[in-house]
């Protein structure tokens, strides 16, 4: 706030008063702009962890006449769920004044005709749903993802916001944004940026180290005997060091990942503009370390991909309206590529993991039937449907994360052979980097197709690769590619175990059966829609049932299930499907050229140069 003094007043200043108001009234109008412009600032009250409540204070200053606030019903993950279902005592002040809040829609309030020196929005969001998907408030713990927790103004997401935080005593906070200068609030450029910014409040370990000139922090919420700080700091820094090495950048001074190893199952990651937030389920850091480290790899490469690199649809974002999520297969399904070879340069995984990983992705979109007529753009315009356990019937949908992973790699090694070697996805990654991300443009399918061609000439293979395989429903010819680098795709029969019925784990962990077949043995038997699944074989069930390795069809099995809040165990023969085993070979007479090829591609332990 700017403060002027003027003398008192004099006869002959008297002549000048009219001029002085008008001048001032000029200046008022000069500055009501950027009085309207202060920064929001919301309170966030932590320190009533068994109640699961969060209490909030939003003050906005210079509230105008009629201002709405808004809850998002969305961030981040694609789907909508409702934040609003969870906000509770809502009231509002206006220059300490009660002023009620009109509804709008389900997500929107509006105050009335008066304008405020300062409106005051308080309220309670119930918080007590684990995982980085959304938020929880427990004793000792708390996880925030701050769309869950806080309104904003429409049309006003790009003013200035701070956030302080009430915590119990003993606990630490990290968040991804700075703290204000000489305060222990923390400052955002605006409300996307704010609510990008994941919470982690409460017990964790906190380690961190500097490589080029990023600082990396490292939270982690697990006891501190099932994991190895030294292993996972190696794993990171590989990681971090490979794809920085790949795109030749790095935009971040600091860069965050929050780890929570949960002994409650279930995992998953989410990307942020400087950070990341990861749960893996405890029971696996011993046996499934690569798999770890295959999510930290996606992750990062969010830094670029979507995070900064950004298709045209994404953008501008609405927090109640689904947005234009086609082009999933190249912000999804290419990360999960770089992911897997990341891994393999960085020496984390052999050439043989990486060909097994890829011959994965290729049985598990091959036994979709859904492929034949869902692009895998239309699957990503369909992400919205996720959340409905029948739209992932195998004859229902395809995953772009797989279809987008395998279409990188053939992008990959066509770009290589068109180019002679010269050029490679890298390529076009680092040039998306540079001619749109550090220019603020997104790009288009449209430029994608113009780069490529520009990279890997003549053109017209790449308008055939859209039309067919990203537009199209056309199989994809995965030898004339695999070819390039001296390698072939072995098919061969055989059977896997048939559960008989579908399951999906819900935002709260719980493993549900969501369909039964007909006629299986698990209908037989008398397992129900529902249903939900704790253990296996009278061990607790991690994972979904469809994930669990080494039964064979025919075996008999026995699920524990809570129905109705009691216990029921359900003993049945798993039944038998064929399928279609798929593996990737070395051609053992590849010529030098394919060699080559091959060995650029997967590198040495290290990214590959153009």
């Amino acid at each position: 706030m700017l403060y002027y003094a003027f003398p008192a007043a004099t006869d002959n200043m008297r002549v000048c008063d009219k001029r002085i108001i008008v001048t001032l009234a000029g200046l008022m109008a000069i500055l009501g702009p950027a009085a309207a412009q202060a920064s929001i600032s919301y309170d966030v009250d932590l320190r009533e962890p068994a109640s699961h409540l969060i209490r909030v204070v939003m003050t906005v200053p210079h509230a105008r006449a009629r201002t709405e606030i808004q809850f998002p019903a969305w961030n981040a993950l694609y789907q909508i769920r409702d934040f609003v279902r969870d906000v509770e005592d809502l009231e509002a002040q206006c220059d300490s004044k009660p002023i009620a809040l009109v509804p709008v829609d389900l997500y929107t309030w509006s105050i009335d005709s008066r304008a405020c020196s300062s409106l005051s929005v308080r309220y309670s969001v119930y918080a007590d749903e684990a995982g980085v998907f959304s938020s929880e408030l427990i004793p000792g713990h708390a996880f925030l993802n701050l769309a869950e927790e806080l309104f904003y103004i429409p049309g006003e997401r790009d003013r200035q916001a701070t956030i302080h935080f009430d915590v119990p005593a003993g606990w630490k906070v990290v968040t991804l944004i700075e703290r204000s200068p000489g305060s222990d609030a923390y400052q955002a450029p605006s409300y996307d940026s704010l609510v990008d910014s994941p919470v982690e409040a409460g017990q964790f370990q906190i380690y961190s180290f500097t490589q080029g000139e990023t600082r990396y922090r490292v939270a982690v919420r697990a006891r501190a005997g099932d994991y190895s700080s030294a292993h996972l700091l190696k794993s990171i820094a590989r990681i971090t060091s490979a794809e920085t090495a790949l795109m030749r950048d790095m935009p971040c001074a600091r860069y965050t990942f929050i780890f929570h190893f949960s002994p409650h199952g279930g995992g998953g990651g989410m990307e942020h503009a400087c950070g990341a937030a990861i749960s893996f389920p405890q029971q696996d850091l011993r046996t499934g370390w690569r798999g770890l480290e295959e999510m930290i790899a996606h992750e990062f490469f969010h830094l670029w991909n979507v995070k900064r690199v950004r298709p045209q649809g994404l953008d501008p974002v609405s927090y109640v309206r689904p947005t234009d999520t086609r082009d999933l297969w190249f912000s999804e399904g290419v990360t999960s590529y770089y992911a897997d070879l990341v891994l393999v340069r960085a020496g984390l995984i052999s050439r043989d993991d990486f060909y097994r990983r890829l011959a994965r992705a290729i049985q598990q979109l091959q036994e979709r039937p859904a492929r034949h007529f869902q692009s895998v753009e239309l699957s990503g315009i369909d992400a919205w449907l996720e959340k409905y356990s029948d739209y992932e019937r195998p004859d229902r949908s395809i995953s772009y994360y797989d279809k987008g992973e395998l279409l990188g790699c053939l992008l990959d090694l066509g770009i290589r052979q068109a180019s002679s070697g010269h050029h490679s996805l890298d390529s076009l990654m680092r040039r998306l980097d540079t001619n749109f991300a550090e220019r603020h443009r997104d790009f288009t399918d449209q430029d994608l197709e113009r780069m490529i061609g520009e990279l890997a000439p003549p053109s017209n293979w790449v308008e055939t690769f859209f039309r067919e395989y990203v537009f199209g429903t056309t199989e994809l010819a995965y030898n004339r590619y695999l070819s390039c680098a001296g390698l072939r795709l072995d098919r061969k029969p055989g059977t896997a175990p048939d559960w008989g019925f579908e399951s999906e784990r819900g935002f709260d962990g719980h493993i549900r059966v969501a369909e039964v077949k007909l006629g299986s043995s698990a209908a037989n038997a008398g397992i129900k829609p529902g249903d939900v699944l704790t253990a296996i074989d009278g061990e607790e069930l991690y994972a979904l049932p469809q994930q669990v390795r080494g039964l064979k069809p025919e075996e008999t099995v026995e699920l524990t299930a809570a129905r109705g809040g009691k216990p029921v165990e359900i003993v049945f023969k798993l039944g038998s499907r064929p399928v279609t085993h798929y593996a990737i070979a070395e051609l053992r007479n590849a010529n030098p050229g394919q060699l080559k090829i091959r060995a650029s591609w997967l590198g040495n332990g290290r990214a590959s140069a153009e």
